[in-house]
């Protein structure tokens, strides 16, 4: 008579792959990062944010958390390491996104080995008009590649204008190619009023598909296309999904689906990576939440460690 492996609560070690970056660093003198827009008193920036939630009222400033702040929040969750998110949501010149990526690389290194960070990419300037010059954001990781703790690129599709699938990123995924960097990029409707399309993660198929050797990581899960990310990373070797911004309460069913089984002979388990979005989201809950989802401890574990570890730790 064989046993059916018990569901119970992963009381393993966690790797949280995508903590949020525009709230984590003190302020360094009177630079303003090219992470922090001040769109509270701008109308349209705070048109944008009206379905986004933000602990942020108009005349407060932001509270950052300062890394000794979050590396004790993450104790308390036991979490045992983490990457930042750089992310840099409106235009900004080159060297300001190469100041907030050093900055970065500064805080993983004063994290005692805990943290890593993946780095922005330079937005485009015009949008899908920026053509003049698609070398910048290959000149940006040659910039900053030695730089510590680095381990993948970011880019925001949505808030930038244009598709992930642009020529304007080829350049930069050659490059994340030559040098072992996965590229993190945001899939699903995002919460502030930008266009939702451009987050569709169908558009990287065609990526994958030029680019067989790049890692591609899409965060935020990809709802309400979860479907078509579980497809992509079914269908790529290098395509996983990550978590992060969602409630483990809240998973998409697809995508429970995909980590307790096999869809067309790829273990869902083996593609998913866990995330939070702290501090937006309460990193305790979180953690605690998705040790107890109804998945066998085999797959828990690969989901909320072993896959990250072997990404980005190996």
């Amino acid at each position: 008579m064989s046993s059916t492996p018990s569901l119970g609560v992963y009381p393993g070690p966690i790797i949280d792959t995508f903590l949020h970056g525009p709230w984590i660093g003190q302020p360094s003198g009177a630079a303003v990062r090219a992470d922090r827009v001040e769109w509270i008193g701008d109308r349209r920036l705070r048109r944008v944010m009206t379905t986004f939630r933000h602990d942020v009222r108009a005349g407060d400033g932001i509270t950052y958390l300062a890394i000794p702040d979050l590396l004790a929040a993450m104790d308390e969750a036991s979490v045992a390491r983490g990457i930042l998110a750089t992310k840099v949501y409106y235009p900004a010149p080159a060297d300001a996104v190469i100041a907030l990526n050093r900055d970065f690389a500064a805080m993983s290194a004063a994290s005692g080995g805990r943290l890593k960070w993946i780095a922005s990419a330079i937005p485009p300037e015009l949008g899908g008009s920026s053509y003049w010059d698609v070398m910048q954001n290959s000149r940006l990781i040659d910039a900053i590649f030695a730089d510590p703790g680095l381990c993948g690129i970011h880019l925001t599709p949505s808030p930038w204008g244009i598709l992930p699938s642009d020529r304007w990123f080829y350049p930069l995924y050659a490059k994340c190619v030559e040098y072992g960097l996965p590229v993190f990029t945001y899939v699903g409707a995002p919460g502030p009023l930008w266009p939702m399309d451009l987050n569709n993660p169908a558009h990287l198929d065609e990526v994958a598909l030029a680019f067989p050797d790049l890692t591609i990581i899409a965060h935020h899960i990809g709802d309400p296309w979860t479907d078509m990310a579980v497809r992509l990373a079914a269908r790529h070797e290098h395509f996983y999904i990550c978590t992060s911004a969602w409630s483990p309460k809240a998973y998409p069913a697809a995508l429970m689906q995909f980590l307790a089984g096999r869809w067309h002979g790829v273990r869902g388990c083996d593609k998913v990576i866990f995330a939070s979005d702290y501090p937006l989201l309460d990193l305790a809950i979180t953690t605690r939440n998705a040790r107890a989802l109804a998945l066998e401890p085999e797959r828990l574990e690969k989901f909320l460690f072993a896959n990250a570890d072997r990404l980005f730790w190996s």
